[in-house]
């Protein structure tokens, strides 16, 4: 009796373990996970050189574990399991208080940060810049953190970068801004940006640190872009049990005519609202389409001011409300570039810069060094 149990369960192993290799043969791959946000390995092309190397044997367990049949499922049993057992953290990602996901901050590198203030020190010897860092929601929400959820302080390193800058250089209290509105929805709860309400307030403290009068809520209309955004932290702690977001969008009563021309696409458009990106996994993207090498927007607002913005993603919220001041921005990512940021902004007669970016990314950017050329 208990060999016939141990024949049939050794029979239903192998049948278990050979009907998903069938259907892995069978089934047609997929080259992008929407629960992920990322694109999977396809079936490795098998050559001498890389079997010698034993680079082909790892491109096959990379690629069946992400042609897995029902892998999406197995991530959303295991994402519910650990819910269940309440661990409080996956992949960086903590999982916080009232649904919402906060992304851990490591101990930065303290030798790169010096770096980059020293990078911009001396491209403030040449221009006007305005500096503003900003927090995540790990810092303004930590009252939402789990128990023994340990970041390092991102409060201490913004006030140690801006220490660290030349009196001339306008540095923006971002974080007091926020503070001041902490119980409304500044961030998304599975992303790791600022809402567009978070981008408006940051908008008014740039604003009163350039000397120009903001434009109002009631300036106006609120427009519901989508109520159903998964963002970035809900793809990184693969969270299938999240809530989703809604993204809002601010039109101006009274807009300003635009010409937006995407530099490396060739693509000129009269918005800073990419409406199709809503339709994508990443709606976030709405907003200038993502993140572009060199975006220029020509406003109609006809007073001759330029500014550049050198910026990561946070910065793609906050532009918009920025075209109804500026006659032309220069969006520039410096993670696509190559280029003397210097020389391009003598090049296009610009001398106002303001340098835009979430603190975890400030953090380990290390393009800053494009500014001294």
């Amino acid at each position: 009796m208990r060999r016939s149990f141990q024949i049939i369960l050794t029979a239903s192993f192998i049948a278990y373990i050979g009907g998903f290799f069938a259907l892995q043969l069978i089934a047609k791959d997929k080259t992008f996970s929407e629960l992920e946000n990322r694109t999977l390995a396809t079936k490795p092309k098998f050559t001498t050189d890389k079997f010698f190397k034993g680079t082909y044997g790892k491109e096959v367990e990379t690629y069946i574990a992400d042609q897995f049949p029902g892998r999406e499922t197995f991530i959303a049993m295991k994402s519910r399991t650990e819910l269940l057992l309440q661990k409080k953290e996956n992949n960086g990602v903590y999982i916080g208080k009232d649904d919402y996901f906060l992304q851990k901050f490591e101990t930065p590198d303290l030798d790169l940060m010096n770096k980059n203030i020293n990078y911009i020190n001396q491209f403030a010897e040449n221009f006007n810049v305005y500096f503003m860092l900003a927090p995540t929601a790990t810092k303004l929400y930590e009252d939402k953190l789990p128990a023994y959820a340990t970041p390092y302080d991102e409060k201490l390193f913004i006030d140690t970068v801006d220490n660290g800058l030349k009196d001339s250089i306008h540095t923006i209290d971002v974080f007091a801004a926020l503070d001041a509105h902490k119980e409304e929805d500044l961030y998304y709860k599975t992303d790791h940006h600022w809402t567009t309400l978070g981008a408006y307030y940051s908008y008014l403290a740039f604003c009163e640190a350039y000397g120009i009068e903001a434009l109002k809520m009631e300036d106006f209309d609120l427009a519901i872009g989508s109520e159903a955004f998964y963002g970035s932290l809900f793809s990184k702690g693969n969270f299938t049990f999240a809530k989703p977001d809604t993204i809002e969008l601010f039109i101006p009563k009274q807009p300003a005519k635009l010409e937006v021309f995407y530099m490396a696409d060739n693509r000129t458009t009269d918005t800073v609202y990419e409406m199709g990106q809503l339709d994508k996994k990443d709606k976030y993207t709405v907003f200038l389409g993502g993140n572009h090498p060199i975006i220029t927007i020509k406003s109609s607002v006809n007073n001759g001011k330029k500014l550049a913005v050198i910026k990561d993603s946070y910065a793609n919220a906050m532009i918009p409300f920025l075209t109804e001041h500026f006659e032309e921005i220069h969006v520039l990512d410096l993670r696509f570039l190559n280029m003397p940021i210097a020389t391009y902004m003598r090049e296009n007669g610009i001398e106002d810069a303001l340098m835009l970016y979430n603190v975890q990314n400030f953090a380990t950017v290390n393009q800053l060094s494009l500014l001294g050329k």
